[in-house]
């Protein structure tokens, strides 16, 4: 990793149910999937280590009776 100019982690987003940051660190070309890695896993263990979970979109489908039973005819 390259330390001049500085990693960087700054606010990319506010999404719909997310808050999305984007992490810069500076290094060699040929370091470049390693690095990429590390520091992937690094964010996710201290994430998890401060007990912040990464959300997932969902979504909740309610169906009304009469369309249940349009569906089983």
């Amino acid at each position: 990793m390259i330390q001049d100019p500085p990693p960087q982690v700054f606010l990319k987003a506010l999404g719909a149910s997310s808050v999305d940051w984007q992490v810069r660190i500076w290094c060699k070309t040929a370091d470049f999937w390693d690095i990429w890695q590390a520091t992937t896993q690094a964010c996710k263990r201290s994430l998890d280590e401060a007990g912040i979970g990464i959300p997932f979109p969902q979504q909740d489908v309610h169906l009304d009776e009469s369309v249940i039973k349009a569906l089983s005819n």
